[in-house]
């Protein structure tokens, strides 16, 4: 009897342990699951320029790929820039509101542009990002008399547009950029575009405000295999960059994802001269040189609010932002691009001027807070 109630208490525990188990291993699963799905997925923004960007802004071309190699005296130059500010204090302005526009230089007759000025200017918008990687096309032609004459003819439609601009009170800044423009034997490309910019202001009248980059480096194969290389290019790039602009009227900008920051958690730390930290805080301590600049974050969400909103992964730049002089500004998302939760597309112009005015006030006490830029003009004409 005392054997056959043995048994029956052994086989009771065995099937409570068991019991007990499954509920703790259904517990660590729901736990695990609910972690999941409430961790923030990293989004990549992709590169819209693709869609119209010239073949000569990707492909490496053979004849110009060792331009760019770093030559003592660049790095020369670089130490002695990064002892001194290189750019008088901008003027005073009111915060930015920028758009993109993507079209290519040689299509821009007059009335499209006229067109896409007066829309601009319907929404409110007093800076726009031209698109000047089809210099490029222009820039590996043969010297000769033609190549000249296409110089002048990109030259005649960019000063016409800023003309056209200005004289409905906005400014223009040179956009380029592609993601492989800061890997070896693609810098030139970088270098080209940015000394055209130089060229173009030093021997005109109507001038351009700034130049930006937008080189999107994370979407390179290369990034899942080795980021700290393919981000140390970039920042290296940037940084070269700011030496290049040394003396120039320029303002420079930097577009970037919101990833870059140590919040993220997407992108390691690595070192870049003598210091060890975030992509993030290595531009910083890089555009530092050059008052004036900016970082563009793509935020794009089409919620301002909530753990995954563009206030919320927008505030780790916007807080490091704070303790240099390089200002910030937030970039919103308006193109027929995937997921719909990265944009406005398909909304309305009323929830994106509400999203809008939610950022505005979320750091309106932050210093290195600088406004909205609006990606880009073609779609936000189209919202309702």
């Amino acid at each position: 009897m005392k054997r056959r109630k043995l048994i029956v208490y052994i086989c009771a525990s065995v099937i409570s342990i068991s019991l007990l188990s499954l509920l703790y291993t259904q517990n660590r699963a729901h736990t695990s699951l609910t972690a999941s799905q409430e961790k923030k997925s990293t989004l990549y923004p992709t590169q819209y320029s693709d869609t119209y960007i010239t073949g000569n802004a990707i492909v490496t071309d053979p004849r110009f790929k060792n331009l760019a190699i770093f030559k003592k005296e660049d790095y020369l130059a670089s130490v002695a820039s990064s002892l001194q500010t290189n750019m008088p204090p901008p003027e005073a302005s009111q915060p930015e509101k920028g758009v993109w526009l993507w079209t290519p230089t040689i299509y821009l007759t007059p009335d499209y542009r006229d067109s896409i000025i007066a829309g601009a200017k319907k929404h409110g918008i007093r800076n726009i990002y031209l698109s000047i990687d089809s210099y490029l096309d222009v820039y590996v032609m043969p010297e000769g008399p033609e190549k000249e004459e296409k110089k002048k003819e990109f030259d005649r439609i960019l000063e016409s547009f800023i003309a056209a601009a200005r004289a409905n009170g906005m400014t223009v800044d040179a956009e380029a950029g592609w993601r492989n423009w800061a890997e070896p034997g693609n810098e030139y490309k970088a270098f080209a575009v940015v000394d055209y910019a130089l060229q173009f202001n030093a021997t005109h009248s109507e001038k351009l405000r700034g130049f930006q980059y937008d080189i999107e480096p994370y979407l390179l194969s290369e990034y899942q295999t080795d980021k700290r290389t393919v981000l140390r290019n970039f920042v290296d790039i940037i940084n070269r960059t700011v030496t290049r602009l040394n003396n120039s009227d320029l303002q420079f900008s930097v577009v970037i994802p919101d990833f870059y920051d140590k919040k993220s958690g997407e992108t390691p730390r690595f070192l870049y001269e003598w210091k060890y930290t975030h992509t993030l805080n290595h531009l910083l301590n890089v555009l530092e040189r050059r008052p004036g600049s900016t970082l563009l974050i793509m935020a794009y969400r089409n919620q301002s609010e909530g753990p995954d909103g563009s206030i919320e992964i927008s505030r780790g730049e916007i807080q490091a932002a704070n303790a240099y002089r390089t200002k910030v500004i937030v970039a919103q998302e308006t193109g027929d691009v995937p997921p719909p939760s990265i944009t406005f597309y398909n909304t309305s112009l009323s929830s994106l001027n509400s999203h809008i005015q939610n950022i505005q006030e979320a750091f309106a006490n932050d210093k290195s807070y600088n406004g909205i830029a609006i990606h880009y003009i073609n779609a936000l004409l189209e919202l309702k």
